[in-house]
This record gives structure tokens, sequence and C-alpha cells, in this order.
């Protein structure tokens, strides 16, 4: 990890912190590039999940590895720390271009234009948003294995 990129996630998880629809999420720093984000899906603000968002580069050209937490122990392999619905695969991933997971499962999406997500600006702050927009459009409860 350069400080560059610690730098720069730094700038963005200030911003993040303090957007006009942070209130739908809570964010806490677990490492110089790695955050633990607390979020609901709309409608059932109950089912609070954790996800841990970490980046070996920031903000770089790939996104970052994305995977829920249980958060009483750290555990990234707990099933039920996992929303079930589209794309969400617990506890081993969620298949979608904004995930480093994704990438890996789908390493053709590399060089195919229609598939890679550009990051623009802040990429904490995108990849959050776009992690909000899934639970609220996608939510089918709580993984039950």
């Amino acid at each position: 990890m350069s400080q560059l990129s610690k730098l720069n996630f730094d700038d963005d998880f200030s911003e993040a912190v303090a957007a006009e629809d942070a209130a739908r999420w809570c964010l806490e720093r677990k490492g110089d590039l790695e955050v633990w984000a607390s979020l609901s899906p709309e409608g059932h603000e109950q089912e609070l999940f954790t996800a841990r968002l970490a980046w070996t580069q920031y903000p770089g050209d790939w996104p970052p590895s994305v995977r829920f937490v249980d958060p009483a122990t750290g555990s990234l392999a707990s099933p039920t720390a996992w929303p079930s619905g589209a794309g969400f695969r617990p506890p081993n991933d969620i298949c979608a271009n904004w995930t480093q997971e994704g990438y890996t499962t789908h390493p053709e999406w590399r060089t195919d234009p229609s598939k890679r997500l550009v990051i623009q600006g802040n990429a904490l702050l995108l990849i959050v948003r776009i992690l909000q927009h899934e639970l609220d459009c996608n939510f089918a409860g709580r993984y039950r294995p």
C-alpha cells in the first residue's frame, strides 16, 4: 500500500461519512484501506448487514473485495451474515462488476468495456452507494442455510 493510496482513502472516507445520504449507513475504518459498512435494505431497517470493503490500492483500477462479515466475531465465513438476493452468494461473494470477487469469477470482464466498472471520483462512496442500492432493490431476506 502506498502513502498516496492511504491519503486518497483518508480524504474519500471523510467525504463519505459526511455525504448527504450517509444517514443510510455507518462506516467504520478497520485498516488503512479497509472499511466496514453497516447498512439496512430500505423498508427492512431491522435487518442490519455489515460489509467489509477492502482495497489493495486506492482508488486503483479495480473495485474492492466486498464480503459480508459477522460484526461480533469478524468472520467472513458466516453465511447468516449475508443477505439473500440476486448476485449475493453467501458466504463466498457478490457476483458483480463492482467487487473484486466478480472479476475473479469472471476474468473476461477485465477486458470487456461493457462489463468493466469505471471508477471515477470517490471510489468508497461509489461502492457504498451501489451496495445500498443493491440491498434496496434485491433484498430477499437474511440468508438461512
